[in-house]
């Protein structure tokens, strides 16, 4: 399949995906309110960084061995499949031996904590593994579909309530939530089964291919895990820090989960077209896109950026609900941030492509640094508004060392990555007609 189509397939289906996240976060966010949502996305984010351990940076190493067709997908599978289930037993159990540990819990509570655990894990597992696996094969359009509707479904489910749900109510909402993860990924998963069935039987490969896949996952799960906690650690400082309430954790992960949002462009960008091309050794085109693109982002953000600043407290608290009334300033401060991120993603993309992954490992334990360094200095005295703005500087550090790299072995401007130029816009235009196209 062309880059063209590739490009098309990635912009339209993940996107699409990504707006039922938004349609989830919203829905949930005025069902639940700014308290209670923070809480539950914060054993969301807990969770999510033990799926990263957990998965063992097999997502990658999928990808890689199923495109190279070093082992063949059917038995990839199943590994991915045995893995997922395992994975998230493994977090049932972590869950079950912290509360015989710390037994801050009823039974019942324990019960759930350990079934929200298993079935995100292995869900998340599945669906990554297999929207992996469906990737190599050059398909973007059908796991995010099924992905899509889930989330979609879970919507429908979430009652419209303009008085605080009851405990029973929050409790069962919880479980679809953690549930939508496991039905996601068993989707994917039958999905793949049934429309590529003539590929093989189910199996597992020689020990040696077995070797060689575990050595080049493991490789990229410590680089995944201290991704992770860049963009995700400041949630803890917030959570246990003596100023902040659950009403402060709630509109400050949302400010976090938009800003995640403002970074799906650029991130679709890098994952399709930006490996690709780098792959190509048109070294002068590939400089000369990702600055184009730099400077267009730039633009971007400085519009949204305006935009909040006048509109902001209104159009959260339309969007979200009455209890998320602080995020205005927080997310005018992290929006420089993620300017600043959606060029190191671009930046990254070039390095991976390039086979220099330790520049982005180097730059993301940089970041990690300046995050945990200021969130324990800062964030216990001045709440959400130091956590953005350790993050923001946190951010700037981590791309001000790609981009030095990126200076280092390219003989380029700086000034070019943030220097408008008029000649953006028919780039910017010429490449939405090859999408077109």
């Amino acid at each position: 399949m062309g880059l063209k189509k590739l490009l098309t397939q990635g912009i339209i289906w993940r996107s699409l995906y990504f707006f039922s996240v938004l349609l989830v976060n919203v829905f949930l966010s005025r069902y639940l309110r700014a308290g209670a949502t923070g809480n539950l996305y914060f054993i969301s984010i807990i969770f999510s960084f033990m799926q990263v351990v957990l998965s063992l940076g097999g997502e990658p190493g999928l990808t890689y061995f199923a495109s190279a067709n070093i082992i063949h997908r059917n038995k990839l599978l199943t590994i991915a499949a045995v893995w997922s289930m395992a994975a998230g037993a493994i977090m049932a159990l972590l869950i079950y031996l912290y509360y015989l540990i710390n037994p801050a819990a009823t039974s019942t509570e324990i019960t759930w904590y350990c079934l929200y655990g298993f079935v995100f894990v292995s869900g998340l597992s599945l669906a990554n593994y297999g929207s992996a696996i469906y990737y190599t094969k050059e398909n973007y359009y059908l796991p995010n579909i099924l992905l899509s509707l889930v989330n979609i479904l879970y919507v429908l489910l979430i009652p419209g309530k303009a008085s605080m749900p009851d405990e029973g109510q929050v409790q069962w909402i919880t479980f679809l939530y953690f549930a939508t993860y496991f039905a996601g990924g068993l989707l994917v998963f039958a999905s793949y089964i049934i429309l590529y069935r003539k590929e093989g039987k189910p199996g597992f490969p020689a020990g040696s291919l077995f070797r060689q896949l575990l050595k080049y996952s493991f490789t990229a799960l410590g680089a995944n895990a201290i991704f992770f906690l860049v963009y995700r650690v400041d949630y803890v400082f917030v959570k246990y820090s003596p100023v902040c309430t659950p009403e402060d954790l709630g509109n400050y992960i949302q400010v976090s989960k938009i800003g995640q949002m403002m970074l799906i462009i650029p991130q679709i960008i890098a994952v399709v077209v930006f490996p690709t091309t780098a792959s190509g050794a048109d070294d002068n085109k590939l400089n000369n896109a990702i600055m184009a693109m730099s400077r267009i982002f730039s633009q971007l953000f400085l519009l949204i950026f305006i935009g909040i600043a006048i509109f902001g407290k209104q159009f959260f608290t339309i969007v979200f609900g009455e209890s998320f009334n602080k995020m205005q300033l927080p997310m005018l401060i992290l929006i420089p941030g993620i300017f600043a991120l959606s060029v190191a993603t671009l930046l990254s993309a070039y390095f991976n492509g390039k086979g220099k992954v330790s520049v982005n490992l180097y730059a993301a334990i940089a970041g990690l640094v300046i995050t945990i360094i200021g969130g324990l200095i800062f964030v216990p005295k001045y709440g959400i508004i130091a956590a953005a703005i350790v993050s923001t500087i946190s951010y700037f550090v981590n791309t001000a060392i790609v981009v030095w790299f990126y200076y280092r072995n390219n003989p380029l401007h700086f000034a070019g990555f943030f220097k408008w130029k008029k000649s953006d816009y028919d780039w910017l235009l010429s490449l939405l007609k090859a999408v077109k196209g």
